[in-house]
């Protein structure tokens, strides 16, 4: 998406009037992950910045929620969107329109701005490798980010979340795809204990070097079922 975009408006999964929105003017994260789509990231940090862009997006954002009666409005960034420091004005401007709203997020940073997460509806966070030299070399965090530590700050935060908590697990060929490396996700999935789990895996420029058929999706997904229909009641 562009910087300061709303997208056209569309109908989700349970057919609400929604829109994704992307609140960065360009990309703010602290990894820099081989297979992200968006390139390189631009501003490697985990930090929050006062965008002065923002203030003109508000009044567009709350132009649609308006007049489009927006139901549902996933907070879809190029980046991370706790880069902007503004993002609880953005949360709340949506919620006082009565939608919903979803946020991904990077989960490193959760339980570092859970009282932000907590005002969203849903939160999604991301894995992807399930060892620390392949989270070294693959996601290339801020120096001193642990695999270890990623997974415990998903969990705090959870353990303490009212909302809805969706992981999204990106599967990589030959880096995160074996059965080995399935059955320590499901490890990291009883950990973190989301109320849902969805598994994807890279497509277009990555889709040859790093993408796994969407056989290989469907086994993983049914591998992993029963840790999702059994996990404990939140």
């Amino acid at each position: 998406m562009k910087p300061f975009s709303i997208s056209k408006i569309y109908l989700n999964d349970v057919g609400k009037k929604s829109v994704d929105i992307n609140p960065l003017p360009k990309n703010y994260c602290s990894f820099d992950c081989v297979f992200c789509p968006l390139g390189r990231t631009e501003v490697k940090t985990d930090e929050s910045f006062n965008f002065e862009e923002t203030k003109k997006f508000l009044v567009k954002l709350e132009k649609v929620l308006k007049e489009d009666k927006i139901q549902h409005v996933f907070i879809n960034p190029d980046g991370e969107a706790l880069a902007n420091e503004n993002i609880l004005d953005i949360i709340r401007l949506i919620k006082s329109y009565d939608s919903e709203v979803k946020l991904l997020a990077n989960g490193y940073l959760m339980n570092k701005y859970k009282e932000i997460l907590n005002e969203c509806d849903e939160v999604v966070g991301e894995l992807a490798v399930t060892s620390e030299e392949k989270f070294q070399k693959i996601e290339r965090p801020l120096a001193g980010y642990s695999l270890k530590e990623y997974i415990s700050n998903m969990k705090k935060f959870n353990d303490q979340y009212n909302g809805k908590f969706i992981l999204d697990i990106t599967v990589l060929k030959n880096i995160s795809d074996t059965d080995e490396n399935i059955e320590k996700f499901r490890e990291f999935i009883e950990i973190i204990n989301p109320n849902e789990v969805f598994f994807e895996t890279p497509g277009g420029k990555f889709e040859n070097a790093l993408g796994v058929s969407q056989k290989r999706i469907s086994e993983i997904t049914d591998q992993i079922h029963m840790v999702v229909e059994n996990k404990k009641s939140k």
